[in-house]
């Protein structure tokens, strides 16, 4: 072998090694879940870089079916052009999923994700279920049972989590509904001032709003992307790992990637905290 095949032979080791080395293992990213998780930034370095860009667990309970994919928008969704999430942190816990949902997906924090994936805009945020199917502007603007008294905060001259929760208490009929929305969009100035301030309106809550989970609104993306999107993990929670490891099945015959899946143990009380577990015999495609 020549002195020039030799050192080829050692760059693509070199430079196959490093591939291998820069990929997260699956128990790792239950590692990196959990760090996020416990990560209560108040925002990622300014006003306006709100908190979700680098630490929460933002994620979307979905249902499983053979005839759509889990990940891709909903028809409604793709309609009115925003996709519901939930924002679970140390500081913002709920104890279930939307709708009873036993199982769905995880996106990484923006500023975390790899950078060949699609970035998706964060619009907004509700401290608890807005019923955004019901709302204008993408599900960010106000309510069709309080047209006048449920715009954006912003709008409304709401800028901190005590505005919020007055607001929020003036009425007894429907207050999920008649709630406004923090502005998060990255065109708009302190959006990391008030997705903080949604994070803090479930603290002045309590107890009340912990079997409610919060709301975001993700703008839509486009189906059949699905090797494009920052998706970190599949997850499930007591009954739902069937479920999961469908999607796992289907997001490989689709994209070619393996997404590990995940068990999520959800708080059970503000004293207790979500876990992330990895475990081998979860996962359908090894």
């Amino acid at each position: 072998m020549t002195i020039n095949a030799k050192l080829l032979l050692a760059a693509s080791a070199l430079a196959f090694s490093s591939e291998v080395a820069s990929v997260v293992t699956p128990p790792r990213t239950a590692h990196e879940i959990t760090e996020n998780y416990y990560n209560d930034a108040k925002n990622c370095g300014s006003e306006n870089k709100p908190a979700f860009l680098c630490s929460g667990v933002l994620l979307r309970a979905t249902a499983t079916s053979d005839h759509y994919h889990s990940w891709d928008p909903s028809p409604q969704s793709q309609v009115s052009g925003g996709v519901s999430f939930s924002y679970l942190r140390k500081d913002a816990k709920f104890t279930r999923l939307a709708y009873g949902y036993k199982n769905g997906m995880i996106f990484y924090p923006h500023n975390k994700a790899p950078s060949d994936k699609y970035q998706i805009e964060v619009l907004c945020s509700f401290p608890v279920d807005a019923d955004t199917v019901n709302r204008d502007n993408k599900g960010c603007g106000y309510h069709a049972s309080y047209p006048d008294s449920s715009r954006s905060c912003r709008t409304m001259g709401i800028r901190t989590a005590h505005d919020w929760y007055q607001h929020y208490k003036s009425t007894a009929h429907n207050p999920q509904q008649h709630q406004c929305g923090f502005d998060t969009q990255e065109s708009a100035s302190e959006n990391g001032h008030y997705f903080y301030q949604s994070i803090l309106a479930r603290d002045l809550m309590g107890n009340a709003f912990l079997t409610i989970q919060n709301e975001l609104r993700l703008a839509s993306w486009s189906p059949g992307i699905s090797g494009a999107l920052p998706l970190q993990a599949f997850f499930y929670i007591d009954g739902g790992l069937k479920n999961a490891q469908h999607d796992q099945r289907d997001f490989y015959q689709q994209s070619g990637q393996v997404v590990p899946v995940i068990r999520l143990t959800l708080p059970t009380s503000l004293s207790s905290d979500a876990k992330f577990n990895y475990r081998e015999a979860d996962q359908a495609i090894k």
